[in-house]
C-alpha cells in the first residue's frame, strides 16, 4: 500500500469516527460542561463568598494568602504585584466550592436519570408480569359451577363435581 493510500485510509477512518454519534454527544457533553462550570465559578466567585464575606464580617476568602516573599517596588516606588510569592488557598478554597457545586449537579442529575430507569423497569417488569400470566385451569362461575376452559362443569345436588370417566 503506497503512503497517499495509508493517508487516506487513516483520515478516512478517523472521519468515520468522528462523524459516530458517541463522539459528538461527548463533544457536546463538553461543551456544555464547560459552560456549566462556568456558571458554577460565578456563582461561587459572585454570589456564595461575597455572602459568606458578609456573613464573617466582611473577610474576603479569595484574598486569603500566604505571603512567601513579599512584593519587591519598582525604580519609580511602585509596588509590583506580580513580583509577590504566595500560597493562595483563598482562591483555592474558592475552587474546591466550586468543584462541590459541579460534583452536587451531576449527582442530582445522575440520581434523577436512575430513578427514571428504575421506574421504567418496574413498568416493563409489570407488563410482563401481566403479558405472561398462565391461564386459569378452573374458575368458580357463579351461574353454573365450576368451568375449565370452554367447558363449564354442573356440580351434582351435593355440591360435588361429576364424576367422568
Amino acid at each position: 500500500m503506497s503512503a497517499p493510500e495509508k493517508a487516506k485510509g487513516f483520515l478516512g477512518e478517523f472521519k468515520t469516527f468522528i462523524a459516530r454519534g458517541n463522539v459528538m454527544d461527548m463533544a457536546v457533553g463538553v461543551i456544555i460542561g464547560g459552560a456549566f462550570g462556568k456558571i458554577s465559578t460565578s456563582l461561587v466567585n459572585d454570589v456564595i463568598m461575597p455572602l459568606i464575606s458578609v456573613l464573617t464580617g466582611g473577610i474576603d476568602f479569595s484574598n486569603w494568602k500566604i505571603v512567601l516573599k513579599a512584593a519587591v517596588a519598582g525604580a519609580d516606588g511602585a509596588i509590583d504585584a506580580s513580583t509577590e510569592i504566595a500560597i493562595r488557598y483563598g482562591a483555592f478554597l474558592a475552587t474546591i466550592l466550586d468543584f462541590l457545586i459541579i460534583a452536587f449537579a451531576v449527582f442530582l442529575m445522575i440520581k434523577t436519570i436512575n430513578g427514571f430507569h428504575d421506574k421504567m423497569k418496574k413498568q416493563e417488569e409489570k407488563h410482563e408480569k401481566e403479558k405472561f400470566r398462565p391461564p386459569r385451569l378452573a374458575r368458580r362461575d357463579h351461574h353454573y359451577g365450576f368451568t375449565a376452559g370452554n367447558q363449564c362443569l354442573r356440580l351434582d345436588r351435593c355440591g360435588r363435581l361429576p364424576h367422568r370417566h
